[in-house]
């Protein structure tokens, strides 16, 4: 992986960038920040920050001619903008500390000159100043300000031009009229700046107005002389000066890697209040408070969208463009230096995609994580533990349960039923029923298995590859039929990666042939929609019909398109986060859950929210609990064993391993806590079954119990048991990481 490969998911997010005031401001100051340090009458530091970019505070406060107030986003609200520049006048007010910075860098040896010591000319020089170039100032007037020293208040500006210069030093020549820049020789590089009407040496029609160079190389020309008004003269005179010393440096005038360059994005402020502009109670500006209450409108506008829609993002204070740096210098790491402190956020990523759709760039920040995941499964770089169940329960379903066929007594069909791995292992009668009235309307076949969505999630690029391909030359087998889907998710995988195979969801053609539901488990529910079909219209709009012609009232989940918590198999890698976010889409709604997908139907279960699969509306079926993962396969194998005789005539043997015989008691406690460590009774067996033929294990004669254990490359299971007669009862069951070596 390159930075490049991870920095183009991420490179149009404009979160941390300036807000739309700050980008049309001359200076681009960071008003987000200033308000923030106003608001709270922290007015030294307001200050200082306010300094920083605008060079000669007091000057711009009074002439600022506030192209920011047009492009305030409190107008989007219908209210007054900010009294900008009025609380920036309060910071200047109010600062008991306005001392200079000072910084310590070594004198240069770049001798500089400036011509005008105008609002322009000054701040040319003192930028230049302040990092120890020997700056020369002339000016035909007995003193600085340029026509400022005709302005009502030019004794403040005096002041502020006092304050800033008063830690640099400046040789100014006032009293001098150059008339030829022969006169001022030997200078590395000169700075015109001689006001309105004033001398451009003939330069002016040479003038580079990006970077104000002239065709004689080193004469730089600024201010009003080139017709810029006053404040915008300041600000393109502190640029200058940086272009200034990349020239001295290096013979060459480029703008630096470091100006601005941002774009102005107007935000939709979802929930923000109308708030009124605080009137001033003396014409002499704010007092401190009154400048306080009106930064304190400010929105501090600053794009959160998918922050504030994402339990993963609010985890983490890093914005996303630190996130694709954070990728690449993790995935490429090693040992001992390798920390990986993001990879558990890697993995903890429902690739939903709510954040790309969302967001007013569509930066998708999913797609970023699965690709750290690809990238680390094709390195060899990943942590096997965190996906190594759901791969091998898709290779289950790719292999055991895997089954395709045309209708009986025929070689070709119109529809072919796509259930997924996951329908008929909730419940087969959704399967078995759905494909009888698909059978009973259309020329319909079958294939049964997985869309690869385990290895997709994964990152095993490898092995969803060659599933996508086994799938390809069975739809091709079958005549290539257009597809019905069951699960939002493997109907999103199909659109993506076998774009070539026409699709439609089962509730839609439920929905065009009239059926009629025969089951209403609830008066009133809330339908939620999984976050695969969020752009699938029609299946939502068919689901809702269903549910409506059952009898059932219902309302829209207020949190519609947002991932149920199974996406991406994130729970084994943040439990935690897994939690919060099943909490959060259960706690959204008191009334029961329509759901159209069995891994929605597990999550909300799995916490005891009520729920039906619209399936289970569909043909008056009891809604039941969550299977075990033993039944899983049970229902599973059924399915497949039911469809295969009824299409086929014959049915299938699945192959035998030497521990199928052992008979385990398993309390509901013990294979619930089983179910949660995604521990099988197949598990269970095996390991057993090594301890028996290796004859290790652990006696504690206290208790009467034996505990045993089974190491595999990527986990170490344990299991505690009491044999009785021929009946293994087991205690408890868990697994982990650690691998232990025998011998010294």
């Amino acid at each position: 992986m390159q930075l490049e490969d991870s920095a183009v998911f991420t490179n149009k997010c404009f979160k941390g960038e300036l807000p739309s005031c700050g980008h049309v401001c001359p200076f681009h100051l960071d008003l987000r920040t200033f308000m923030d340090k106003a608001a709270n009458q922290k007015w030294n530091t307001a200050y200082k920050t306010y300094r920083k970019a605008i060079i000669f505070p007091s000057v711009v406060a009074a002439l600022c001619p506030q192209p920011c107030l047009q492009h305030c986003q409190r107008t989007v609200l219908g209210d007054e903008p900010i009294a900008i520049r009025d609380v920036e006048a309060a910071s200047v007010k109010y600062a008991k500390n306005k001392k200079a910075d000072t910084y310590a860098l070594p004198p240069k040896d770049k001798k500089i000159a400036v011509i005008g010591a105008g609002p322009a000319g000054l701040a040319c020089a003192l930028d230049l100043a302040n990092k120890k170039y020997p700056v020369t100032v002339y000016d035909k007037n007995e003193g600085w300000g340029g026509h400022l020293r005709d302005h009502p208040r030019f004794d403040e500006f005096d002041e502020d031009f006092r304050t800033q210069f008063a830690s640099v030093k400046v040789d100014f020549r006032f009293g001098v009229n150059v008339e030829s820049l022969d006169e001022i020789k030997p200078y590395d590089a000169v700075y015109v700046a001689t006001g309105k009407n004033g001398s451009s040496f003939g330069l002016l029609s040479s003038w580079d107005p990006i970077l104000e160079t002239t065709s004689q190389p080193g004469v730089f020309l600024g201010g009003e002389l080139c017709g810029r008004g006053e404040i915008e003269s300041i600000a393109t005179a502190t640029k200058t000066a940086r272009i200034m010393e990349g020239y001295v440096q290096t013979n060459r005038a480029e703008l630096g890697h470091d100006e601005y360059t941002g774009c102005e994005h107007i935000l939709p402020h979802k929930g923000a209040r109308k708030s009124p502009r605080v009137v001033m109670s003396s014409p002499d500006g704010y007092t401190a408070e009154e400048a306080a209450a009106e930064a304190s409108r400010c929105l501090r506008c600053d794009c959160s969208l998918c922050y504030d829609e994402c339990e993963l993002l609010q985890s983490t204070a890093k914005p996303p463009r630190k996130m694709a740096v954070e990728v690449y210098t993790d995935s490429n790491a090693n040992p001992p230096i390798a920390t990986h402190e993001i990879t558990r956020f890697v993995y903890s990523c429902n690739d939903c995609g709510h954040c790309k759709q969302i967001c007013p760039e569509g930066v998708d920040i999913g797609s970023l994580l699965r690709f750290s995941r690809e990238d680390r499964f094709g390195t060899k770089n990943e942590p096997k533990a965190l996906h190594w169940f759901w791969l091998r329960e898709m290779d289950f379903a790719t292999g055991e349960y895997s089954f395709a066929a045309p209708p009986k007594d025929s070689s070709r069909c119109e529809y072919a039923f796509f259930p997924g791995c996951q329908l008929g292992a909730s419940n087969p009668e959704h399967v078995l029923r759905s494909y009888d009235f698909l059978s009973e309307n259309y020329s319909t076949g079958v294939i049964l298995g997985c869309c690869g969505a385990p290895a997709y999630w994964a990152g095993d690029k490898s092995r969803f590859d060659k599933n996508s391909g086994v799938i390809l030359e069975q739809w091709q087998r079958l005549g290539e039929p257009v597809l019905v889907f069951a699960c939002a998710t493997c109907m999103n995988i199909f659109e993506k990666f076998l774009p070539q195979i026409p699709r439609i969801s089962l509730y839609e053609l439920l929905e065009q042939k009239g059926f009629t539901p025969v089951g209403a488990p609830f008066e009133k529910a809330a339908v939620f929609d999984p976050c695969a079909a969020r752009q699938d219209a029609a299946a939502q709009n068919a689901v809702r019909s269903l549910s409506s012609k059952a009898g059932i009232i219902t309302q829209e989940h207020s949190q519609k398109g947002r991932c149920c918590g199974y996406g991406g198999q994130m729970r084994t890698a943040n439990r935690k986060l897994y939690d919060k976010i099943v909490t959060n889409r259960v706690s959204a709604n008191d009334l029961p859950f329509i759901v159209w997908c069995a891994n929605c139907r597990e999550v909300f279960k799995s916490k005891g929210k009520e729920c039906a699969h619209i399936l289970d509306v569909a043909y008056g079926l009891e809604s039941g609990g969550v299977p075990s993962f033993d039944r899983k396969r049970a229902n599973s194998l059924k399915v497949k064993e039911t469809l295969m005789r009824e299409l086929t005539g014959g049915g299938f043997s699945v192959q035998k391993q030497p521990w199928d015989d052992i008979q385990l008691s398993i309390s509901p406690e013990v294979q619930e806590a089983m179910d949660e460590r995604l521990i099988t009774g197949n598990d269970v067996r095996e390991t057993i079954w090594r301890s028996i033929e290796s004859g290790e294990h652990f006696i504690d004669p206290e208790h009467g119990s034996l505990l045993c254990r089974m190491v595999t490359d990527v986990l170490t299971y344990w299991v505690e048991y009491r044999k009785n007669y021929n009946v293994y009862e087991i205690i408890d069951a868990y697994s982990h990481r650690m691998h232990f070596k025998e011998g010294v």
